[in-house]
């Protein structure tokens, strides 16, 4: 990219020699302007190619060094300063003790209806089907019914697929919600 910029205004200042060329030749030779005409023309050429080729390459440069922000955020530059600042120690963040796994003895409670989508008010994490899960069709509801396995507990629990879209899954266990798609 570098070399491309460079080519561009070597290929610039190339047909500024033409323009000057010209110039020069119509100051000496007086009765040919068809010299000077085909010497400026090469100059005009030469610029044109050099400000587009320029152009170009500066709008690569300028995408690259756009994706090159977007992916680090900015952090804000403070003066230095002689005054240390204190930081606060941070806290511990509580983590539940781990929950033994429970596996249902008779069949699986199947919700009487299908809970309705609301968007989450803080991100969720979401709870994706694993490869190990069990897909079963009941014979008299015909929908479809999956199991998940909980992150945040490790619980399998079963639930049932919504058709249309993403189902919203709640932990019986611990609580934890999430989307399942």
């Amino acid at each position: 990219m570098v070399n491309t910029i460079k080519i561009a205004i070597a290929i610039l200042v190339i047909g500024l020699v033409f323009f000057v060329a010209a110039d020069i030749a119509f100051l000496l030779l007086e009765d040919s302007k068809v010299v000077v005409f085909a010497i400026g023309a090469l100059g005009v050429i030469f610029s044109l190619v050099g400000v587009i080729l320029l152009f170009m390459s500066l709008d690569i440069k300028l995408k690259i060094t756009g994706k090159k922000t977007e992916e680090k955020p900015e952090q804000p530059q403070y003066a230095s300063s002689s005054i240390q600042a204190t930081q606060p120690a941070p806290q511990p963040q509580y983590t539940p003790p781990p929950q033994p796994v429970t596996k249902p003895a008779a069949a699986p409670q199947q919700p009487s209806s299908q809970p309705q989508y609301a968007p989450p008010s803080t991100p969720q994490p979401k709870i994706e089907p694993r490869p190990t899960q069990i897909e079963t069709k009941t014979k008299q509801t015909q929908e479809e019914v999956k199991k998940v396995r909980c992150p945040a507990c490790s619980t399998i629990f079963t639930y049932i697929k919504n058709p249309k879209g993403p189902t919203w899954v709640k932990c019986p266990n611990c609580g934890k919600e999430g989307v399942v798609y």
